[in-house]
């Protein structure tokens, strides 16, 4: 073989090798992609319940938690009202009523009891709350307060968290219902009693028979073990009672005021004077004058001022000085039918006003207070009388709910109290 042939052969040899190294690039293969995980949404949190602001327990037939959701879902009120200390301002909620309505407020309920975040309490009695139209349970940025016109402002109560409705406990029939209570014609005639006796009886099972007399009869029925309990307003006859231990114990009540009342012309001209120089102006003047003469509170101040004038009308017995032996009461119809000055306390005067015609003409001077006391009658002396029954009777005259009934008794008649309660003040506080 030629030397050309061969170089020819060679060269295809390597050309032929060559395209077998480099031929088709080999399949490049793709790198592995990771698995693609399928995540779910992360999932939606469910919105945190609203916590309660407000709940109300006690004796209700269904304890609530109101969140103020709950509240405003109720009906919403604008009002202003008059603060006691802030005067009026405009407040925003809910009626207590309806939260009370809401909750079913269980008979026998007595008092409401607010509770602040911060621990305060205050205390409204049932009643007032049922009477007050207008008190709310108001939003106050993020707490609520209480709304309560016309009521202290105790009451008012801030950050209120809590409202507890509190009932009187079971009541046990006393083991001696029966009392007798000897009191003034003045506590009868002025219908005092008629507003308290009721109120007593009720909250206490005790059955009252009242015996309105003269104070010196009372003071006498007590002595001799006829009664009970007394009600009555002779201060200086009421202290030997006590120190001959006929009374165990006895306590102010209340005061109201002795006044002279007479024809509006005033024939003896006693306006502007002294209670001593009105007798004497009376006296002199010989005009019609009546007198109760029946040994009452009342009786004993007028004969004080007789006394004072060194006169003695009683034993002299002149035309124009006539004596009834009646209450307070029949006294100013017989006044009035004569034309006659008389002496009475001012809250019988006020209840029988608008049916006699007869016009004050002294009043304001101290020489006229007029004090009432309680006073139960001593078992050691008498031991039949109703002790227990007596002392409920005391308790309840002189505790402040039955304190605020006396001192509110004819204001909305009358424009004026008729009596003012005591309870809290000392004989000496009242210059006795």
């Amino acid at each position: 073989m030629s030397r050309t042939i061969k170089f020819i052969f060679l060269m295809g040899l390597i050309l032929s090798l060559a395209v077998a190294a480099c031929g088709s690039p080999a399949p490049t293969v793709a790198p592995a992609t990771e698995a693609v995980v399928a995540t779910e949404a992360p999932a939606t949190e469910a919105p945190a319940a609203a916590e309660p602001i407000l709940t109300v327990t006690g004796a209700v037939d269904q304890e609530l938690a109101l969140t103020e959701a709950d509240l405003r879902a109720m009906e919403v009120l604008k009002l202003n009202a008059e603060h006691p200390k802030k005067g009026p301002t405009d407040y925003e909620g809910v009626r207590l009523s309806e939260v009370l309505a809401k909750a079913g407020v269980q008979s026998g309920a007595s008092a409401l009891l607010f509770t602040a975040s911060d621990g305060y309490e205050s205390e409204v009695a049932y009643a007032d709350v049922e009477a007050c139209a207008d008190c709310l349970v108001a939003f106050d940025g993020s707490s609520l307060s209480m709304v309560m016109p016309g009521l202290s402002s105790k009451a008012w109560a801030k950050m209120v968290i809590k409202i507890e409705v509190k009932a009187e406990a079971a009541m046990e029939a006393p083991a001696n219902p029966n009392i007798i209570l000897a009191t003034t014609t003045s506590t009868q005639d002025s219908g005092l009693l008629d507003v308290l006796i009721p109120m007593f009886q009720e909250q206490t099972g005790y059955v009252v028979q009242t015996i309105a007399v003269g104070t010196g009869e009372a003071l006498k029925m007590g002595e001799e073990g006829n009664a009970d309990v007394l009600l009555v307003h002779a201060p200086a006859s009421e202290l030997p009672l006590m120190e001959a231990g006929f009374g165990k114990d006895r306590m102010l009540v209340m005061h109201n005021d002795y006044i002279i009342v007479g024809p509006a012309a005033d024939p003896a001209a006693i306006k502007g004077l002294g209670p001593k120089d009105a007798f004497v102006a009376i006296y002199n003047a010989a005009v019609p004058f009546v007198s109760r003469g029946d040994d009452s509170g009342t009786h004993k101040k007028e004969v004080s001022f007789w006394t004072k004038a060194e006169l003695d009308p009683a034993t002299e017995k002149p035309e124009w000085f006539i004596e009834t032996g009646q209450g307070m009461g029949a006294s100013l119809t017989v006044a009035s039918e004569k034309g006659a000055y008389i002496l009475t306390d001012r809250a019988t005067y006020l209840a029988n006003k608008d049916n006699i015609q007869l016009d004050i003409l002294l009043e304001g001077n101290n020489a006229f207070l007029n004090v009432y006391h309680v006073i139960t009658i001593n078992p050691e002396k008498w031991p039949a009388v109703n002790y227990d029954g007596a002392m409920a009777f005391a308790k309840f005259m002189t505790d402040p709910a039955t304190q605020k009934v006396i001192g509110e008794f004819g204001l909305e008649k009358f424009g004026q109290p008729l009596f003012y309660p005591d309870a809290d003040k000392t004989d000496a506080d009242l210059g006795l």
